[in-house]
């Protein structure tokens, strides 16, 4: 895909005095009426305001939507305060469409690379490779460098100002986030060790796009937005809180679609046709008025949705058991069952997967018995169940006194964090992030400690 043309949206203005978009929109309160200028069409350069309290305008970015071609079929935005998401105007099946989006609009990371930025392939490939950026979303499997793309075209984009084609989009994006890069020392020194490993990655991450960023040769991209740390900081947001990854280690970024908002039980999935074009599809019957939901990754993950976007989620019925931040993962590990949707203990009753025993064990003999571990892994790998279960029966006591130091290192530093909290923040009136990291941490808590009762009890049986 090439760049964007003007001209679609400029013969549409030649020919219609006003222009007519399909799309519905709902705001909390009703709005004092504003004359709407179309930036996509004025003759004068204007930059974007990144304020954080500058309007997000969503009248203009309605008429480019419809200008481009996208179809809003059961869609509506609902406008609430800061907090846009994506509701259905009527009752509607499985399977049926709500939202289409022609593939040109895509803000993708090959075009990025291949198109705008093909002279710094070799550069920014010697600059960000899997060894130097760590991966904020997965067991990493997604490449650093097509965020990193993405973070080149969007700052390209804001340095265009309304002479962007995607201007209209971009001044109805958010300007202030609440992920990690807005978390203050107070804010840091209040996050568990899992989070806190989350978020010193997405700090890292940072720094490495800016620090080679300011390396590169841009001539789209002037000194002035390459080291203007607003600018910036927004550009980093916008790409990791509104990319999606594919299965071919490429981002990219959907307008109108990157509205929609999360939930682990998702009612919506986003499809392609052969052509490239977007169709966000409905997963199960709606009615109108309910939200439409699309799932970000990792849904047993809260921690993440925390420090990498800037939400915390407690609807999983299962959470990620906090086990090792920043151990290195072999792929033994990853075959008995390490990643963030199978290591978990589950909200209601804090009952622990089997994976969880799992892994606790194969690290635990890993340390007494090569030999024994080496056996144990095998079986697991035939599906020998019968072996399987003789070692746990054999190692059970080992394995849950491994298991509960763990859990009791973690509530430990829960506590600490809850003492940090009440000594020097309070509920939030000097750390806006306060009282979202404290709803993080007592989630942890309850139901760290249900999946303690549950582990003491099998102990106990040993």
């Amino acid at each position: 895909m090439g760049r964007l043309s003007l001209f679609p949206a400029l013969l549409v203005a030649v020919l219609s005095n006003t222009c007519t978009c399909a799309f519905s929109v709902h705001r909390s309160q009703p709005t004092s009426a504003r004359t709407v200028k179309t930036v996509l069409f004025s003759l004068q350069t204007s930059t974007l305001d990144l304020s954080a309290r500058a309007y997000r305008n969503a009248d203009a970015f309605f008429e480019w939507a419809g200008n481009y071609g996208i179809s809003p079929e059961n869609w509506q935005l609902s406008l609430q305060s800061d907090n846009w998401g994506a509701v259905a105007t009527q009752a509607a099946s499985a399977g049926s469409r709500v939202l289409y989006v022609p593939g040109m609009l895509r803000m993708t990371s090959q075009t990025a690379r291949e198109q705008d930025f093909a002279a710094l392939q070799t550069q920014i490939t010697q600059s960000i490779d899997t060894t130097t950026a760590y991966d904020l979303r997965s067991n990493g499997n997604i490449d650093m460098r097509a965020h990193f793309y993405l973070f080149l075209k969007v700052l390209q984009e804001y340095e265009q100002g309304n002479q962007s084609p995607y201007f209209p989009w971009m001044d109805a994006l958010p300007r202030k986030f609440s992920a990690a890069l807005s978390f203050d020392d107070f804010e840091m020194s209040c996050l568990p060790p899992f989070v806190k490993y989350l978020a010193e990655k997405d700090r890292y991450n940072y720094g490495l796009f800016v620090q080679v960023l300011q390396q590169l040769n841009t001539p789209t991209i002037s000194d002035n937005t390459k080291y203007n740390e607003e600018v910036l900081q927004w550009a980093f947001n916008v790409v990791f809180t509104r990319a999606r990854g594919d299965a071919f280690g490429e981002a990219e970024i959907i307008p109108m679609s990157d509205m929609m908002n999360h939930e682990w039980n998702a009612n919506c999935e986003v499809q392609f046709d052969d052509e490239g074009n977007v169709h966000v599809v409905l997963l199960r019957n709606v009615n109108a008025g309910d939200p439409l939901l699309k799932c970000y990754g990792q849904p047993t993950n809260p921690s993440r949705f925390l420090a990498t976007y800037g939400f915390f989620d407690a609807s999983p019925p299962a959470t990620y058991c906090k086990l090792y931040p920043g151990m290195v993962v072999s792929e033994e590990l990853k075959n008995l069952g390490f990643d963030y949707e199978r290591l978990v203990f589950y909200v209601e009753d804090g009952g622990v997967a089997e994976e969880v025993y799992d892994v606790i064990l194969y690290i635990i003999l890993g340390n007494v018995d090569p030999s024994a571990q080496q056996q144990f892994y095998t079986a697991h790998m035939n599906g020998d169940a019968e072996t399987k279960s003789q070692f746990h029966a054999f190692y059970l006591a080992q394995t849950c006194d491994g298991l509960l130091q763990h859990i009791n290192d973690t509530l430990e530093e829960i506590e600490e964090c809850a003492e940090t909290m009440d000594e020097g923040g309070g509920m939030g009136l000097m750390h806006a992030n306060l009282p979202m990291i404290r709803r993080h941490n007592d989630f942890v808590r309850q139901t760290f400690n249900k999946a303690k009762k549950n582990v003491e009890q099998v102990r106990a049986n040993a």
